[in-house]
């Protein structure tokens, strides 16, 4: 197992968040780790991460009714302090952001991004060092799933049905 703030999966995932604010990408990096991952408890950390990014990609689209299904796992996540102290986030912090976000969502509000209270200090270096290679945030990445190649996704999913049908 590779501890988080070695995890360069996990880095790249705090740039995207941090810097360019790609919640896409940054789906898309966890997702990755996520499948690979063998400790039961860093499978929900990531999974935890990645419901975050998703919930943040699709409010900043205003699609309130996608953010709004998948927010009440961020709460659960954002309840569980073992989990957050796993990925090296302020639980306190990190519950109050998720407090104010809901309610922002709750109204609806316009689509403001917050940086994660990470409270590892070699994390953060780590992150921060890579800042140069990276972008700020383009309107280009509001809709971003929709310029990407989803051959494999498509070819994914329908061997899954075919599957669950030869059940």
């Amino acid at each position: 197992m590779v501890h988080y703030n070695k995890n360069e999966r996990y880095i790249k995932y705090l740039c995207h968040f941090h810097f360019d604010q790609d919640f896409f990408e940054c789906h898309e990096i966890l997702e990755e780790q996520w499948k690979l991952e063998l400790n039961h408890q860093y499978k929900k950390v990531w999974l935890g991460l990645i419901r975050l990014s998703v919930v943040l990609y699709h409010y900043r689209r205003r699609n309130f009714t996608g953010a709004k299904k998948l927010f009440r796992h961020v709460i659960t996540f954002s309840n569980d302090s073992n989990l957050l102290e796993m990925a090296g986030i302020n639980p306190l912090r990190f519950q109050q952001i998720i407090s104010d976000f809901q309610l922002n969502l709750q109204n609806e509000t316009e689509f403001h991004p917050f940086a994660l209270p990470i409270n590892d200090q070699e994390l953060i270096e780590r992150y921060q060092n890579q800042k140069e290679n990276y972008s700020s945030f383009t309107a280009d990445l509001i809709n971003k799933h929709s310029t990407r190649d989803r051959t494999d996704v498509i070819s994914e999913r329908l061997k899954q049905l075919e599957l669950r049908r030869n059940i």
